[in-house]
């Protein structure tokens, strides 16, 4: 268990890490004026792509929201939302056509993501409050799926290798 928390604790180092030393460039970003009356409420969202491809979708709403995002290599797609309170998230993508669908609401959850690799997939969904999910793949078409609804569940998934296939639920 020691080992598993040090790898997890390492797996988000190095997500801040890398995109603390990456530079991001918004240029093709256009303020909508529908969006003008909404304040942020204390939410952040640092997303860096860099590579060629990548596709990467964020729907955040309620206060505090939290999200780092770092994609490289080639046609890494990500889909994140967050809504209600204090969720944060921290996702790191490498490597070649690597799939995340990420969905927080509730209260104080935390998630992180690493996938190096190919053609990984990885789902997790979490609500409720106070749960952590980490989900490390590190190979090629691996597929995890966890689901937290509830109050402070915990998972950690790690997949080395090729073709496995990890589902957690907890309620």
């Amino acid at each position: 268990m020691r080992n598993v928390r040090k790898q997890y604790w390492a797996a988000i180092a190095a997500a801040l890490m890398i995109s603390a030393a990456v530079t991001s460039h918004a240029a093709d970003l256009v303020p909508e004026a529908r969006y003008a009356g909404i304040a942020p409420a204390g939410s952040r969202v640092d997303l860096s792509q860099i590579g060629t491809g990548h596709r990467a979708s964020v729907d955040q709403s309620g206060a505090g929201q939290r999200l780092m995002q770092v994609q490289s290599g080639t046609a890494n797609v990500a889909a994140i939302s967050q809504s209600g309170s204090y969720n944060a998230a921290i996702a790191q993508q490498s490597g070649y056509g690597n799939v995340l669908d990420l969905t927080q609401s509730g209260y104080n959850n935390q998630a992180a993501v690493v996938q190096a690799g190919a053609g990984n997939q990885a789902s997790v969904v979490q609500s409720g409050a106070y749960n952590q999910a980490y989900v490390g793949q590190y190979g090629q078409g691996n597929q995890a799926n966890v689901s937290q609804n509830g109050f402070g569940g915990t998972v950690i998934v790690n997949q080395y290798g090729s073709n496995m296939n990890a589902t957690v639920t907890q309620q």
